[in-house]
């Protein structure tokens, strides 16, 4: 159970996160570096956008419940909005829930942090994915692998990016649409997922 948990947890984040869509706007924004700095800026947008993922996966839902929202009311909330974004990456819509045209003119200094590891890499979606997959685990065991998950999508993350000019060139524009695509599609089918928990909760909660 902890390994499918691990397992779904994964693929679950790795799509939100999107590596592979995302190396294109990583090397243009940070083109004219050179390599050590460019593994700097990927080493540190990684290990950024890692840590505030976890920090928003364990602590968002107390958050919420301060604020006295149900988690179920947050799982359809975040169900729609994981499916926006499956639709902007099936029809190659540039989603604008991670970058302005504004933090596109940051320095290269300023970038690896924002906008690249925050929002670009974990942006609203990936928070909502931690969120609701934390609100999942049911156990210690079950948490732990979310958390290793979390941190083998980063290693992920980071070897991809790293590799960014090879990965493109082998891709290029087209392969990098046929799996930006691939991925929408299956976030869709997670989203819609996580609408129906959402909305089964919601019911049996309304029972008397």
């Amino acid at each position: 159970m902890e390994l499918s948990f691990l397992a779904y947890s994964f693929i679950a984040l790795f799509i939100i996160v999107d590596p592979v869509a995302n190396v294109p706007v990583f090397l243009a924004m940070l083109q004219g570096l050179d390599e050590s700095a460019y593994r700097r800026a990927i080493r540190r947008a990684s290990i950024t956008a890692m840590l505030v993922l976890l920090a928003f996966t364990y602590a968002g839902a107390q958050f919420f419940s301060y604020l006295g929202i149900e988690l179920y009311s947050f799982r359809i909330a975040g169900g729609v909005l994981l499916f926006i974004i499956a639709m902007e990456m099936l029809f190659g819509m540039r989603t604008r829930t991670e970058l302005t045209p504004e933090e596109e003119k940051l320095r290269a200094d300023e970038l690896s942090v924002t906008p690249l590891a925050v929002p670009l890499l974990t942006g609203p979606g990936a928070i909502t994915t931690g969120i609701v997959l934390q609100s999942r685990a049911r156990s210690l065991e079950e948490m732990f692998m979310l958390t290793l998950a979390v941190v083998l999508v980063f290693l992920t993350t980071w070897a991809i990016l790293l590799n960014a000019r090879r990965v493109y060139s082998i891709l290029g524009d087209t392969g990098t649409r046929v799996v930006t695509r691939l991925m929408g599609l299956l976030l869709a089918s997670i989203a819609v997922q996580f609408m129906v928990d959402g909305l089964q909760e919601a019911l049996r909660s309304a029972k008397p």
